[in-house]
């Protein structure tokens, strides 16, 4: 996939892949506190020109997010321009990590956990089908 916009922080990436796609790469170098999510979720308005996008999250093995993190991207602002979210974990432990953010912070969007990105892109499409008229 072709990458339409990026947008770079020192703990992510954000790529638009297409109109309703978006890709977010974290990184492992420091921990994620509210103040990372909020920048992450404000470059996601960007990408998307204010509108909801699908989102795609990858984070690196020894990514670290706060509990405020999750309960910031699992709140109405945190979701405000998710249609659904999939994430892609490489190890149990991220996997044990996005099973307790799922489970105590209940996003109110789909949301799902894959070990691969192209099942996980695949997820979104279908999402996007049933939730959005063609």
């Amino acid at each position: 996939m072709q990458v339409l916009q990026e947008i770079k922080f020192n703990h992510s990436k954000l790529q638009l892949l297409d109109s309703k796609l978006v890709r977010i790469e974290i990184f492992g170098g420091a921990p994620i506190g509210e103040k990372e999510a909020k920048e992450m979720n404000n470059a996601v308005g960007v990408l998307s020109k204010g509108k909801e996008i699908l989102v795609l999250m990858l984070a690196d093995e020894i990514a670290q997010f706060s509990k405020e993190a999750m309960a910031f991207s699992a709140g109405d602002e945190g979701l405000m321009y998710t249609i659904a979210d999939a994430m892609v974990v490489k190890s149990t432990a991220q996997r044990i990590t996005a099973n307790f953010y799922l489970k105590i912070s209940k996003p109110k969007k789909p949301s799902k956990i894959f070990n691969s990105e192209k099942d996980a892109i695949k997820w979104l499409r279908a999402v996007e089908s049933n939730l959005i008229p063609a």
